[in-house]
């Protein structure tokens, strides 16, 4: 079987296939395979759709067919309909609209790229385990936005290997858990992270009557708190230096094992759905994805809850 080599990926890592590789094809439908992945699975990644319609060589006529049609869609992954298929729940919609009316995936081929060209999995085998029996697919659709970062994190992660980084967690701890939906973990990172900001709030209030805050520049700043360094108390200085350590440390174990908490909390959820949902789409939906909202609001909590805090008790 030929193939083109800039649009023929194999069907278990999904990796680009190309004339230089070591490739086998399944004797019943001809999906590509690289020799190893063939060899680890010992089958066809695509057994379960052997004598279906969705076998591999029906839906490769079929694609065929309809790209001799319509050879301007090629490359939108438009069908003769005006619809596409998502990639990640693999619901059909207008080719217009800029994101999957479901699961809100990107459209990716209206914005000039490829479906094909544009991994949702980064690279991991859609049924590989990452957990607890959970696949990466099953991963994907339940986290919905950036997959392609944290399903390869997720595959990498496990009780002996917990530490990553993830900036977005040390930026905004409370803010990035809460908007991933991890309301217990997110609650107790902003109660302590508005603890620790209270810390800095005598010193605060000794700038503000030495004026610093009335300086032009930064330098001028620190030329004010030099000169005037002894006026402010020793017990000040060490509550300011608890506070801001504190607050460090929140924000490095939120970066470190932030992912970490985050599959744990995916793995437990997708359990959780399979054994008591009635509506999973419905349930991935509700439980995963992304709260922009939420992330404001946890953001915007930690940044001002201690100044109105401040205002009512000094």
């Amino acid at each position: 079987m030929s193939f083109d080599p800039q649009k023929t990926s194999c069907t278990r890592c999904h990796a680009y296939l190309f004339e230089e590789d070591d490739i086998v094809y399944c004797p019943i439908c001809g999906a590509p395979h690289h020799r190893d992945c063939y060899a680890a699975l010992g089958h066809c990644a695509l057994e379960e759709l052997h004598g279906t319609d969705r076998q591999y060589d029906k839906v490769k006529k079929q694609e065929e067919a309809r790209h001799a049609a319509s050879p301007e869609s090629e490359h939108t992954g438009e069908n003769a309909e005006g619809l596409i298929s998502c990639p990640m729940c693999h619901e059909k919609y207008e080719f217009s609209r800029n994101t999957c009316p479901k699961c809100g995936a990107p459209n990716v081929a209206r914005a000039g790229g490829s479906f094909a060209s544009f991994d949702f999995l980064g690279g991991v085998p859609a049924d590989y385990d990452i957990g607890d029996g959970v696949t990466a697919d099953e991963a994907k659709r339940f986290v919905a936005a950036n997959t392609q970062r944290y399903i390869p994190k997720f595959a990498a992660l496990n009780k002996k290997n917990r530490a990553s980084w993830n900036w977005l967690a040390f930026l905004f701890p409370c803010g990035w858990m809460l908007s991933r939906k991890m309301y217990k973990i997110g609650l107790i990172f902003g109660l302590f992270s508005v603890i620790a900001s209270l810390f800095y709030l005598p010193f605060s209030k000794a700038a503000y009557q030495l004026g610093m805050y009335d300086a032009a520049n930064y330098r001028e700043m620190m030329q004010i708190f030099t000169q005037n360094f002894s006026q402010i108390s020793g017990l000040v200085i060490a509550f300011s230096a608890i506070g801001l350590f504190v607050n460090l440390t929140l924000r490095v174990l939120s970066a470190l094992f932030g992912d970490y908490f985050y599959k744990d909390y995916t793995l437990s959820s997708i359990k959780t759905i399979r054994a008591e949902s009635e509506d999973m789409d419905y349930d991935y939906r509700k439980k995963g994805g992304v709260n922009i909202f939420f992330f404001l609001l946890g953001a915007m909590a930690v940044q001002y809850l201690p100044t109105m805090i401040a205002t009512l008790i000094l």
